[in-house]
Formats: C-alpha cells, sequence, structure tokens
C-alpha cells in the first residue's frame, strides 16, 4: 500500500510541475464578417502541438510560459500567425483567401473542402449569380456558367422543364441526369410524366410538358451551388454518382443584429422567335379556295392577289367569305391574318422576397418568405410560386450545436398543350391558314365568339378537327399544384479535441396534383375526357459521419472520415380517367360514362456505408481515398452488395523551393483521379410481374378491368431478371490549375474518360418462353472529354475594373456495345424518325429515313418514269443527325465603375442538329414560308439511279439496268403541291431533310446595377441596390424553327425533337433591393 501511495505522489508531483510550465491560451476565431468560423486548427508553431477550434470557433490550447507563436489555419481563409502568452484570451479575425481559385467548394456529403486540395474538377456558382438576371428557375440561370454542364430548356412558358446533363451521357436507358443534393439531402428532380400508359399513347409526345422538380427551388434562398462534374469527385454519393452531383446549399443565420433584405422586381416577356409562316397562299389545294366549312387542313390554295372579301359578314369571319377577283360579290381586298404572331401577348413576372437573418454566438437565424407570379406569353394561363424557409443554429454547449433548416414551395399553374396532339396549341396555330381568323376579329382570347360557334362546336379552321388555340387555352385547361417541403436536423458533437460527429436527417416531401379537361368536341378527344394524376413522393436520408483530424506532424495533416447513410424513397402515382362526357363544361370526373383508374407504387431503399481519408503534406501534396458500399433493394437479395471506391492526388508544385513566390506563376496544380461508382436498375426490374388488363383499339376509349364485376390481369411482356448488377462506370481525370501575375489570370485544364459496363438493356428473347424481351447487363459506352476555364481580371485596383470568365468544353460519347440481337435501343420518338442508341455511334443519335446515296454519299436522283428528277428514299433507317453538341462556351464580364455594375453573359452552343418535325409538317401542309418556291423548277443535285427489285442501286442505259449510280443529275422538276405532300414535306417517307443544326449564340444576360452608398453609415438602411437586366435580347442560330432551345419531351434523355414545341423567350426588367 506504501508503495502505491509513494507512485501516486510522484505521479501527483510531476503532472503539478508540468502545469507549472503550462498554460492555456483561449480564443474565438472569427471570418472577415465577424461569423464565427468552425474548425479551425489550431497550432504552436514549430511544434506539432495543436488543436482544433469547435463549431463556435472556440478553441483552447496549452503553451508554454514563454511567448508563442500560434498558427491558424481554415479552409478559404489566409493562415494567420499571432503571439500568444500563458493566460491570455485572444480574438483572431481570419481574411478570406483569394490566391486559390475562389477558395471553398461544397462537395460530396456537404462537406467543406479547399479548392487548393482537391484532385478533381469542381466549380461553383454563388446564388447572387443566378439571381441577377431575375431567371426565376435556378437551373436556367446555371447556362453557359459552368464548363460541362449542358442546360436545355422546352420552351419559354411559365413552368417549362429543363433538362441537364454532366459530361455526356452514362446509362442507355436510365437517369442521365445529376444528382441533386439540398443541404446534405438528395431530393428528387424527376419530371413524371401524366397519362395512361396502358393505352398506347406516348404522352411524352403530345399534351403539356410538364415541371421538373428543381424548379421547386427558390434561388433567392440559394448561397451558393457546387458542381462534381465527374463521378471521382462525386464518389461519396456511390450508387447515385455516375452523372455528377448538384450540390445547393442554402442562405443561414449569421451572428449579429438582424438584419432585413427586402427586393422586388418585374420583368416582361416577349417570344424571340417563331417559325415562318408564308402569307401569299390561302386554304385549298390546287389552286382552288377551300371554304370555312371545308375540312381541309392545306394552304395550297389561291394567291391573295387575286382574292378578295364578299362582305358577307359571319361566324367564321366578319368580312365575309374569300372570293376571286371574278366573283360578282367581291367587294373588299383580301388581307392575310397572322395568327401565330397575333396569338402571344407580352408576359409579365412579379417577384417579391423578404428574409430576416440574426443571431448570436449561441444562436443563429434565418426566415424568408418569397412569391413568384408569371403572366404567361399564353394568353389566360399563368404560373405561380410561393417559398417559405427556416434555418437556425443552436449552440447547446461548448461541444455540441444543433441546425436546421425547412423550406416549403407551393407552386403551379396552367401548363400549355403542345406536340402532336391536335389540341395544341403550335399545332393549332402554325397550321391555320392565313385566311382564317382564329381570334375572329380580334377579340379578347376569354371572349367565346373567338373560339365558338352560336351552336356549341369550335370555330376552328378545319372545322373542328383541329382545336382553335383560343378554344384549347379556355376549354382544355391543364394544371398542376404542387406542395413541397424539404427539411433537415444535423447535430455536430465535437467529441474531443481531434474527433467529432455530426448526424444529419432529411426528409423531401411533395405531391403533385394535375389535372386534365378536354371539352366535349375537342379535336384530341371528341367525347370529352377528364383525369386526375396525382403523384406523391416521399424520401428520408441519414447520415451519420465520425472524422478524426489530426496534424500529426509538423508538415503532415490526416483527416478521416468513416459514415453510414440509409436512404429510402416511394413514388405514388394514382391515376383516375373518364371519357365520354356526358354534359359540356361539367369539369368532374363523374362526367364521364366510362372511367379507369390505376395506382403505380415504386418503393426503393438502400444502406451504405464509406470513408473518406485525406492526406496533406505541407499544403503541398494532396491525397484523398475515398470508399462506399451500397446495399439496394432493386438488386437481388443474393447479390445486392457493391463497393465503389475513388482516389485523387493534387499536387501544388508552386509550393516548392524557386517556384514560391513567383511574380509571374502565383499557383500551379497538377490533379489527378480515378473513381469507379454505379447505378442500380429500377425498381421490379427483377422480377417478372402483372398489371390490370387494358384493351384498345385505337378509335374507342377500350376496355379496362375491373369490367362487368370482373377483375383481369396481364403478365408483363418484359422477363425479370434475378441476377442483374448495378451499371457501372470507370472513370479518369486529369486536370492543370494555373494562376499568373499575382492570380490575375487563371486558367483551369481537365481532360477526363469514362467507360460505362454492364449497362441495363432490353434483350429480345424466344416466344417460347412466354416473353418478348428479358433485361440484361450488356451495353457499353465511353466518354471522353476537354473542360477548359480562363478567368482573368483584365483591369484591376482601379476605380474601373474588368473581370472576365470563360468556360469551354467538349464531350464525345460513343455507344460500344448493345444487348445481344438488337441493333438500336430507341429512347423516343415517332413512327420512322425516333432518338435512338446504335453501335459505334455517339449516345441519343437521330435514326429515320433519308434519302439513297452512292458509295461516294451522292444522293441518288430517280432515272424512272414516274418520279425522274426526284431524289430517291432510302429503304432503311440510318443515323441522320447527331442532337450533341460539338462544344458549348459561355462568356461573362463584369465591368464595375464606382457604384455602377455592368454584367454580361455570351452563351454559345456549336452545332446539336434537331429534327425539325415542326417545319416538315408546315411544308406538307403547305403554311411554311419554305413553299413560297411551289411551282418553281429545280434541279436537285445527285446521280441518277434506282433500286432494282433485288434492292440494289442501278441506273438505266438504252432500257437497261446497269448496276452502280449514272451521271450527275441535269433535269429540273417542279416544286409542287404533289412534292411538297409527298417526300419533299414531313408527311413522306424521309426525315434527312428537316434535320435542322441547332447552334446558337446568345446574349443570355445583361445586367446593370448600381450600389447607393451613402446609407453605410445608417443604423437603419445598410444598403440599396437598383438593376436593370435582360436576358435571351440576342440571338444568332442557322435553325429554321423556334429557339434551337427546345426540347419537346422535356426533362428526358430524347433530346433534339422539335414537332410544335412552345417558343422561348426575351425578358427584359427591373430589381430593387434594400438591406436594412
Amino acid at each position: 500500500m506504501l508503495k502505491h501511495l509513494l507512485t501516486f505522489l510522484i505521479l501527483v508531483t510531476l503532472i503539478t510541475g508540468l502545469h507549472a510550465q503550462e498554460r492555456v491560451v483561449t480564443g474565438k476565431i472569427t471570418g472577415p464578417d465577424g461569423a464565427p468560423v468552425p474548425y479551425a486548427t489550431v497550432q504552436v508553431k514549430g511544434t506539432t502541438r495543436g488543436t482544433t477550434a469547435d463549431q463556435s470557433g472556440i478553441f483552447k490550447i496549452a503553451v508554454d510560459a514563454n511567448k508563442v507563436v500560434l498558427q491558424i489555419r481554415s479552409v478559404g481563409y489566409t493562415m494567420k500567425e499571432i503571439s500568444a502568452t500563458s493566460g491570455s484570451t485572444v480574438n483572431i479575425s481570419l481574411v478570406q483567401d483569394n490566391q486559390n481559385l475562389q477558395e471553398v467548394v461544397v462537395t460530396g456529403l456537404g462537406i467543406k473542402r479547399e479548392k487548393k486540395a482537391l484532385g478533381y474538377a469542381v466549380q461553383d456558382v454563388k446564388g447572387d449569380e443566378l439571381t441577377k438576371a431575375s431567371q426565376g428557375d435556378a437551373l436556367r440561370a446555371m447556362s453557359g456558367k459552368v464548363a460541362g454542364m449542358q442546360v436545355i430548356g422546352s420552351g419559354g412558358t411559365p413552368g417549362a422543364s429543363t433538362f441537364i446533363k454532366l459530361r455526356g451521357t452514362n446509362s442507355l436507358t436510365g437517369n442521365n441526369q445529376p444528382l441533386f443534393v439540398v443541404d446534405g439531402i438528395p431530393v428528387d428532380n424527376g419530371q413524371n410524366y401524366s397519362g395512361d400508359p396502358s393505352d398506347g399513347t406516348n404522352n411524352l409526345l403530345q399534351g403539356a410538358t410538364n415541371t421538373n422538380r428543381g424548379a421547386d427551388i427558390n434561388p433567392e434562398d440559394i448561397e451558393s451551388i457546387s458542381v462534381l462534374k465527374g463521378p471521382a469527385a462525386a464518389a461519396l454519393y456511390g450508387i447515385d454518382a455516375a452523372n455528377g452531383a448538384i450540390i445547393i446549399t442554402t442562405k443561414k443565420g449569421k451572428s449579429g443584429r438582424m438584419q432585413v433584405d427586402f427586393s422586388t422586381g418585374v420583368s416582361f416577356d416577349v417570344v424571340n422567335r417563331l417559325p415562318g409562316i408564308q402569307k401569299q397562299f390561302v386554304k385549298g389545294t390546287g389552286g382552288a379556295i377551300a371554304p370555312f366549312s371545308s375540312t381541309s387542313r392545306y394552304s395550297w390554295g389561291a394567291n391573295i392577289d387575286t382574292l378578295f372579301w364578299d362582305g358577307n359578314g359571319n361566324e367564321f369571319d366578319k368580312h365575309g367569305n374569300v372570293v376571286g377577283a371574278s366573283n360578282p360579290n367581291a367587294k373588299t381586298k383580301f388581307v392575310p391574318y397572322d395568327n401565330t404572331k397575333d396569338f402571344w401577348r407580352t408576359g409579365a413576372t412579379y417577384n417579391n422576397s423578404l428574409s430576416f437573418t440574426g443571431g448570436t454566438d449561441a444562436a443563429t437565424y434565418r426566415m424568408s418568405v418569397s412569391h413568384m407570379y408569371q403572366n404567361s406569353i399564353v394568353p389566360v394561363q399563368s404560373y405561380a410560386r410561393t417559398a417559405i424557409s427556416m434555418a437556425g443554429t443552436l449552440k447547446i454547449s461548448e461541444r455540441v450545436k444543433v441546425s436546421a433548416n425547412m423550406s416549403y414551395t407551393n407552386d403551379g399553374g396552367n401548363m400549355p398543350q403542345n406536340g402532336s396532339n391536335t389540341s395544341g396549341i403550335m399545332l393549332g396555330l402554325t397550321r391555320t391558314p392565313i385566311s382564317f381568323d382564329n381570334s375572329n376579329g380580334g377579340l379578347k382570347a376569354d371572349n367565346p365568339k373567338a373560339y365558338m360557334l352560336s351552336n356549341g362546336l369550335v370555330r376552328s379552321y378545319r372545322n373542328g378537327i383541329y382545336d382553335n388555340p383560343y378554344w384549347t387555352i379556355n376549354k382544355n385547361p391543364y394544371t398542376t399544384n404542387v406542395n413541397r417541403l424539404i427539411g433537415n436536423i444535423q447535430l455536430d458533437w465535437n467529441i474531443w479535441k481531434d474527433l467529432s460527429l455530426t448526424y444529419r436527417l432529411g426528409t423531401d416531401v411533395y405531391q403533385d396534383n394535375r389535372h386534365q379537361y378536354y371539352e366535349i368536341q375537342s379535336g384530341a378527344y371528341s367525347g370529352g375526357r377528364v383525369f386526375d394524376d396525382r403523384y406523391t413522393y416521399r424520401s428520408v436520408n441519414s447520415d451519420a459521419i465520425l472524422t478524426w483530424a489530426k496534424q500529426v506532424s509538423k508538415d503532415f495533416r490526416l483527416d478521416i472520415k468513416v459514415g453510414n447513410n440509409y436512404y429510402s424513397r416511394k413514388l405514388d402515382e394514382l391515376y383516375v380517367q373518364g371519357d365520354g362526357l356526358t354534359a359540356s363544361g361539367y369539369d368532374n370526373i363523374s362526367n364521364a360514362t366510362v372511367q379507369k383508374s390505376y395506382n403505380f407504387v415504386t418503393p426503393y431503399r438502400r444502406v451504405s456505408g464509406y470513408f473518406d481519408i485525406n492526406f496533406d503534406y505541407k499544403s503541398m501534396l494532396f491525397l484523398e481515398i475515398t470508399g462506399r458500399n451500397d446495399w439496394s433493394s432493386t438488386l437481388p437479395k443474393n447479390s445486392n452488395s457493391f463497393f465503389y471506391p475513388s482516389a485523387s492526388l493534387g499536387f501544388v508544385f508552386t509550393e516548392l523551393q524557386g517556384l514560391k513566390d513567383n511574380d509571374v506563376l502565383s499557383f500551379g496544380k497538377i490533379r489527378v483521379s480515378a473513381a469507379q461508382v454505379g447505378k442500380d436498375p429500377g425498381t421490379f426490374r427483377t422480377r417478372s410481374f402483372y398489371s390490370p388488363t387494358t384493351f384498345a383499339d385505337g378509335y374507342t376509349s377500350g376496355v379496362s378491368f375491373p369490367y362487368d364485376s370482373k377483375g383481369s390481369f396481364f403478365l408483363d411482356n418484359t422477363l425479370g431478371n434475378p441476377n442483374l448488377k448495378p451499371e457501372k462506370t470507370n472513370s479518369y481525370e486529369v486536370g492543370l490549375q494555373l494562376q499568373f501575375l499575382h492570380n490575375r489570370i487563371g486558367l483551369d485544364a481537365t481532360y477526363y474518360y469514362s467507360k460505362g459496363t454492364d449497362l441495363i438493356v432490353q434483350s429480345p428473347i424466344a416466344a417460347t418462353s412466354g416473353f418478348q424481351f428479358v433485361t440484361l447487363n450488356a451495353g457499353s459506352i465511353q466518354n471522353h472529354g476537354v473542360e477548359l476555364t480562363l478567368s482573368g481580371k483584365i483591369i484591376a485596383d482601379r476605380p474601373f475594373t474588368w473581370d472576365m470568365n470563360i468556360n469551354y468544353s467538349m464531350n464525345r460519347s460513343k455507344v460500344l456495345k448493345l444487348a445481344p440481337g438488337i441493333n438500336q435501343i430507341t429512347v423516343n420518338g415517332f413512327t420512322g424518325t425516333v432518338i435512338a442508341h446504335l453501335p459505334n455511334q455517339p449516345a441519343g443519335i437521330i435514326y429515320a429515313y433519308g434519302w439513297l446515296r452512292d458509295g461516294n454519299g451522292n444522293i441518288v436522283i430517280s432515272d424512272k418514269a414516274d418520279d425522274f428528277g426526284y431524289p430517291v428514299v432510302s429503304t432503311e433507317q440510318r443515323p441522320v443527325g447527331n442532337p450533341n453538341p460539338k462544344f458549348l462556351m459561355g462568356w461573362g464580364n463584369t465591368f464595375a465603375y464606382k457604384g455602377f455594375t455592368l454584367y454580361t453573359l455570351v452563351d454559345w452552343k456549336c452545332k446539336g442538329d434537331i429534327w425539325n418535325g415542326t417545319r416538315g409538317s408546315l411544308q406538307a401542309i403547305g403554311t411554311s414560308k419554305y413553299t413560297l418556291n411551289r411551282g418553281e423548277q429545280h434541279t436537285f443535285p445527285g446521280v441518277m439511279g434506282h433500286l432494282n427489285d433485288a434492292g440494289e442501286l442501278v441506273h438505266t442505259v438504252g432500257g437497261a439496268e446497269v448496276a452502280g449510280a449514272g451521271s450527275s443529275n441535269t433535269t429540273a422538276v417542279a416544286l409542287d403541291q404533289a412534292w411538297y405532300q409527298g417526300n419533299g414535306g414531313g408527311f413522306g417517307a424521309q426525315t434527312e431533310t428537316f434535320i435542322d443544326d441547332g447552334s446558337y449564340v446568345k446574349l443570355r444576360e445583361v445586367t446593370l446595377s448600381y450600389d447607393f452608398k451613402g446609407f453605410r453609415e445608417s443604423k437603419f438602411i445598410r444598403g440599396i441596390t437598383v438593376s436593370t437586366f435582360a436576358r435571351n435580347i440576342i440571338l444568332w442560330t442557322p435553325y429554321k424553327g423556334i429557339d434551337p432551345e427546345t426540347s419537346l419531351t422535356g426533362a428526358t434523355n430524347a433530346q433534339g425533337i422539335d414537332y410544335f414545341n412552345m417558343p422561348g423567350t426575351s425578358s427584359f426588367g427591373l430589381n430593387l433591393k434594400f438591406h436594412f
């Protein structure tokens, strides 16, 4: 006992002596705005002794009794050294580090990393860049601002969907859009189409294009968006990382007195480009006039130079009937109507936003409410979004902090009908002949006399077969209403000086209610139709992350994270449809004589474990290794576990002796990374399943079960595969970052290569199996490309400054193989013209019938008597266009002088074909301006020949057939009605003629703002900013149609289709921002 007591006394003496030589320095670390800098590293210079500040920026560190120097480091701030003595309390203010390419970005799992330390490409966009031109859709506001990001809108009407793709196509049949994450929580960006899937109708090609759910996110609440372009950057998301990730960080509270920000703005939208319509020939065929009562759809009638009105006003036209000059009733000279131009109105968008921000060292808060209301360019229609958000933090103790974020959004409105729908707006406008006035003398859009006859029937040029667009917007409304809640709560626990725990629980919940009504006598459904479609989405995400961060030695720092993720989601669709309405004007499902419904539920669950190890040597060499293992519910039970690794290395070579403090090369880094990620199959792919039986003949509304009190189900024609594996993508990336002349000029260059294997496709199967297809892991695709970002402070350190930024990217994709037994995968499209994947071709090419060509690529001109001198159509489909752009480039400039700031953004898309089905259709009907050459003689360039009975190319010499093509064509033929209604128009056998170049150069944004500085000393007003802006005000394009930034199918993989799509817009507006 005495021995133990003596040992204890000796230890006490040693410890007392040690403490007599050491003291504790305490302090708080803040940023330039006074907000705490959490988890900064504090190290005693020249030693390995160090500690980490807590989430409030407070630290304690033992130091020698003598004066010491502390080094304080934090991501995104310049390292600072201060002198400290024992027992002192120091307050340290860090300044932001502007040297290394905008310092801090948010990476996978919401982890903030210094850009200098990354071994892969990440680009971020600040929130004020998204709102400076008042673009109500945050995704569209990204256009031209990120290298490697392609943004495609589906039109200029409010609520139109937006498609985003990073670094090309990675899946042949699955989703190719990036993962969306808000404050660490994965959120849905799906579009979800409406319509009965059992009636054989392609609902993406007709009807209304629905909004993708990314449009629910309020741009005013966004602090920044980080774009993780490749799998290496997004690897911590594992099975969701193949297409990269969009990481959205919302605004949070700050300590200090309450700050109030209010902004209000208005903008006006006008149609920027419409299809060219001829104004010379009226309704009819063969040069003859067709009466209003005729159901003829063609504008191959008489020339207006010889036409008059007879003055006998009627319900079709107040001027009377159109007659020839020789008609004795001819009175008033005929003047053509311009239905396509006159229909649109000037749209208006009103934006108002109010936010409150403040807090103390113990708690912070931010609350905001925003409202956007849009009057569409389409009369009668409108769209609105109301957003409420709250964010707060609470410091429970010195080591524990709780934070929470919540956003609620309600949005919706009227969506326009488009596509091949005979009730479509663009179809009805552009096919209407110049001899029919859709507005009936310029009546208001909601006046029934404009679109309805006295007997209640549709007033339209085809006597009801095509709907008058004014009938469509009044009688066939399609409305949506979405309520959405995104929220999370996070616990940060600083367990020990080097050990911390983060737990985050979040959810994304929405209900999307859609309603469509087609009045009786409508062109699309003459008997009337009504449907209600309700999508209910719920997801839950849970992350627990344990972090150990240690300054192991003077030169070496280690950061290890291990975590667990649980994720589940369920999409529940309830669809109810009624056909054969009993009474006109009664918009209710109970008005239908035939009703059917279905409920489709797609559940999904995933459990994951992951790690992230970061090595930092002298802030010069950075190595990151990650791994993630996913267990997915959509994979077979016995093989549902898959591991995905990644590694990246960054070497800042300007930290080497001899290169440091160089006046020319301020910063230089080489980076390299490799990753493997995946994509699991959709729900139910591993099993064969049954669906309710439906019979449809294409003429009636069909029969669906249950019927006559009897139920019926049929086995799906695709055999489930219990051996399915996830799709796998291997990617490699190298990059170079350079800064010159004290960081005034910057260059970031990246080359990447990725190869996807085990891609999920459907393959034909023997009919004896009872199925038509089986789902297999069989496809393969590759992508490679270059991304360049050039930034420069052209003029700096003067009253006038000029900053410039250029983004450039190119991607080349190639389908390597498909499933055995198939030579194409159709993504979507029309009969004879589809977007498809073919081996050894770029992803998503336009596959259709084109002109027959000889071995030298010359078009074959028929030498047969019945069509002599006209081009010959190929008997086989082939690639006729490539929608993928050759390159994308954005050029931004910011000019500042005193309180004025001028910002411009030019967006350039080079190449990218579009099937201009609108032009093809209008050429056949005769309203296209490209038919003004009707009746002219034209010699088609090419070589003479035809196909013989064996399908071989031959030409005729002296009545005999000779193999191969003959001489060049010299015969002129007529470009007449027969030609345009045949192979010279969109209803003919070929598509090649209507493949247009979708290149464009846009002046995407122009903003001029003035910041009033006279309130800087005021205790009430912090500042006022006034700005004017314009969007898409200049457009150059060779495309022969509307704005080529268009997509009929919206946010889907089938890009490059224009078939009566809605037009784009130009916008002009004014913003006021008040800061209190």
